[in-house]
Parts: C-alpha cells; structure tokens; sequence
C-alpha cells in the first residue's frame, strides 16, 4: 500500500496511487468538477442569478445585445459542427465539439446565453465558490451540458427492479475546452453585466439614505 496521503487539506486518505496526489474520492472530483476540493452548482443555486440576467433583459429588450451573443453562440456551433465532423484532429476538442453540437440541438440559444452570463455574476458575487478557474470553466460547461438531456440515461437495477438514471460524464478535457470557449465568448458581458448591479444597488442605496436623511430633517 502507498505511504501517501491525499494533498487536499483535512483529507487524511490514502493517494490512489504512488503517482496520484490524491485519493480516490477526491481523484475523481477532480475528474469531474475541475478541482478536487470543487463542489457542483446546482440549478437551484444558479436560479437568483438566472433571474438577475432575465431582469437585465427584460429592463433592455430592444438592445442588440442580446441578439449579438445568440450570433455569437451560432458561430461556435458552426465551428464545433466543422470541427466534429473531421476524422483528425485533437480527440477532446472534437468531444468538447460534439457536446456543443448536442446542446444547440436541444437548447434555445437565449438559454445557453443566459446561463453562461449568471455562471459569470454568480463568479463575481463567489468568486470563493471556485476553488480554480479550471474549475469555474468546468462548472459552466457542466451547467450549459445539463440544459439538455442528452446526457441522462436509464439503465435497470436487478436489486430494486427499476429503471435508474445514468449520467455520462464529459472527458475533464472536453469539459475544460467547452468551458473556456464560453468564457471567452460571453464572460466580458457577463462581468459588464456583474457592474450594472452594483451601480443600480449602490444607486438604490443611496436612495435609501436620502430618504433616512431626509425623514430625520423633517421638523
């Protein structure tokens, strides 16, 4: 048995191997969260920030914002639909391109848009929430992969008789590679996006202390 110990803090386990710096558990949450010590973002989590950005839309419906991020998403599905169909080439980029080409079958594009911009706001509000930005990346091609259902099997279980959900995890390459094509693509709005709150709550404040001023004035 190895004399190693796992190298997240607090851990204690034995490494998975002599050539592993972490154990099992952690080896594979590394594998598919993008940092060992990285926790998933749940939809649930996500929703205030999906509600931060559809109020953003809803404030400016007529700005060609919008419309210039879903082109933006139809050319990186253009590229990936070139990029999956080569029989050559880097075997991750082409998995990262599969999975676009799956998503933008299945996914209206304002939705891929939208949850890559409150992955970006939820990382300016957390920025603790991501232990690494290879983890931020795979969070947000783990979130952008979940809107379709691709992904989601059944497979029987012979104990309880009943079909269960399977999931197919992305390579962490793949995973990596989709994440930062979305980043770069929609991570600049998303951070411009993070600022506009903060001036409308910072204006929504000082509001407030006007009227607390004002209201201590009156005679």
């Amino acid at each position: 048995m190895t004399a190693r110990i796992c190298a997240v803090p607090h851990c204690g386990s034995p490494a998975a191997s002599d050539y592993s710096p972490h154990c099992r558990r952690h080896k594979s949450t590394l594998r598919r969260h993008g940092a060992p010590d990285q926790s998933g973002v749940t939809k649930t989590e996500l929703a205030p920030y999906l509600a931060r950005i559809g109020a953003r839309i809803a404030k400016n419906p007529d700005n060609e914002t919008w419309p210039l991020l879903e082109a933006a998403w139809a050319n990186i599905v253009t590229e990936a639909e070139a990029t999956a169909s080569r029989r050559i080439g880097n075997r991750y980029a082409r998995n990262a391109a599969n999975e676009i080409v799956g998503i933008a079958q299945d996914v209206a594009p304002g939705t891929v848009v939208a949850t890559v911009l409150a992955m970006v706001l939820m990382w300016h509000d957390r920025p603790l929430r991501f232990r690494t930005d290879d983890a931020l990346r795979v969070q947000i091609a783990r979130r952008v992969r979940a809107l379709s259902g691709r992904h989601v099997g059944l497979r029987y279980d012979h104990r309880t008789g009943q079909q269960i959900r399977v999931y197919r995890e992305m390579t962490p390459k793949a995973a990596a590679l989709l994440g930062r094509q979305l980043m770069l693509a929609f991570g600049a709005t998303g951070l411009h996006l993070a600022a506009l709150d903060e001036r409308d709550r910072k204006a929504a404040t000082e509001t407030k202390q006007r009227l607390a001023t004002a209201i201590s004035n009156l005679q």
